[in-house]
């Protein structure tokens, strides 16, 4: 049973990215409009962490070794994740000492790249345009500036740079001193709280073009410091509603990770109505709802709270979903999410073409599918999964822009001269 189930999955993935009549087709990415992406950034620093020695080798109750002892743990429990690490000088230690790659980095960026990798625009909101940053925005990745859209080739760079995100990438079965760890993941460590991306002419450009978009993304709130949480909810939600008020029929809002679970509720307090889609990382759900190894009832709970048309969850080895909508497309979604994602971790950066890896696995799902509950269906897939992913980085983010490629397909008009070629 469990081969037929390993070849149905890869059957359908094999139809999902057939270059000449897939949801992920050249025929399909062709049509794609252009995307909203914010609204967060900044640069991430890389390093794996059985390069991290210096760390390893810190006096012991230093900063550094607190640190070390930190990602230890996570890395020996298999727990990656985000962190707010209080070390002021921490940016300026690591960065003098660790064999460091950077790319730009951010959910709204990161899913930009990927889409951009596919031939897909988007619009991205950078505030922050340092050479350090504008150097590394991908090809098809657009920003705004007085009112006509721009690749950062274009622009003349402005602003200090701003420390690093550092990205601490840990892989199963590959020792960092005494600790080997059992599955792959990465820790993203901050030293200060960044805040989102206030982008006067994203937010005006994007507010231009919400009519014809294809689908709008929104994420970054757990960038700001907790107390601030509130107001800048409140900032975003009032684009995403006059996003939506324009007519865009997608709007997604991708979690992340929080320090507090009040900092979530204050987020939910001003959500309702002001997005159409919520999405998360299953570890993100776990905290909110320890009980939800079964996601859907949790899912479709945040469903009804927030008003929303979906809500879905990416796990190691499954997507899935709550939705009201075509559970068929909803389906695709997902999968397209996995697909793409899955590429960029055999890749190491989004793909150019996406195929499903010789060494990907199928693994059965824990729950039954598709599920109907009142209004709602549950739906879910399995995700083609590597054990020793070249990245593990922006996989969510890849995720979230797959399943927004095909939600988004249909849903837009001609965006006219106003998407003219920068």
């Amino acid at each position: 049973m469990r081969d037929g189930f390993v070849a149905s999955c890869a059957e359908r993935y094999r139809a999902l990215i057939d270059p000449r009549s897939g949801s992920l087709g050249a025929d399909a990415l062709a049509s794609a409009g252009l995307f909203l992406c914010g609204i967060s950034a900044c640069i991430d620093a890389r390093v794996e962490m059985h390069d991290m020695q210096p760390l390893l080798g810190a006096p012991n109750g230093s900063p550094a070794a607190q640190l070390a002892d930190l990602l230890l743990s996570r890395a020996a429990r298999g727990v990656g994740g985000e962190v707010r690490f209080d070390w002021p000088e921490g940016s300026a230690w690591l960065r003098e000492r660790l064999p460091l790659r950077y790319a730009l980095g951010g959910t709204g960026p990161q899913a930009a790249w990927a889409l951009g990798q596919l031939g897909v625009r988007s619009l991205v909101a950078i505030e922050d345009r340092h050479a350090a940053m504008l150097r590394l925005v991908p090809a098809g990745v657009l920003l705004a500036e007085s009112g006509a859209l721009k690749t950062a080739a274009a622009l003349s760079p402005t602003g200090p740079h701003i420390p690093e995100i550092f990205i601490f990438e840990f892989t199963a079965g590959r020792a960092i001193g005494a600790v080997v760890p059992t599955r792959s993941s990465r820790v993203i460590v901050r030293f200060c709280d960044r805040g989102i991306q206030h982008g006067e002419d994203f937010e005006t450009m994007s507010r231009r073009l919400a009519p014809s978009a294809a689908a709008g993304l929104l994420s970054g709130l757990n960038d700001e410091a907790v107390e601030n949480v509130g107001a800048a909810s409140r900032h975003v939600f009032a684009l995403s509603r006059d996003w939506k008020a324009a007519g865009l029929k997608t709007i997604h809002f991708e979690l992340a990770g929080y320090a507090t679970l009040q900092a979530v509720e204050e987020l939910f307090s001003h959500a309702r109505g002001a997005i159409t889609s919520l999405g998360m990382s299953h570890s993100e759900l776990l905290a909110m709802s320890p009980s939800a190894h079964h996601p859907m009832e949790a899912l479709v709970a945040l469903g009804e709270r927030l008003d929303l048309e979906r809500v879905c969850v990416h796990a190691d080895t499954w997507a899935a979903a709550a939705t009201l909508n075509d559970p068929k497309e909803e389906e695709r979604a997902l999968m397209a999410g996995c697909a793409i994602a899955s590429a960029r971790a055999a890749n190491g950066e989004p793909a150019r073409t996406i195929a499903i890896a010789p060494t990907a696995e199928f693994h059965p799902l824990p729950f039954e599918t598709p599920v109907r509950k009142g209004r709602w269906t549950f739906v879910a897939c399995a995700s083609p999964y590597l054990e020793k992913p070249v990245t593990t980085l922006g996989l969510g983010d890849s995720f979230t822009a797959g399943c927004l490629l095909i939600l988004g397909q249909h849903r837009h008009a001609d965006a006219g001269p106003a998407l003219q070629r920068a």
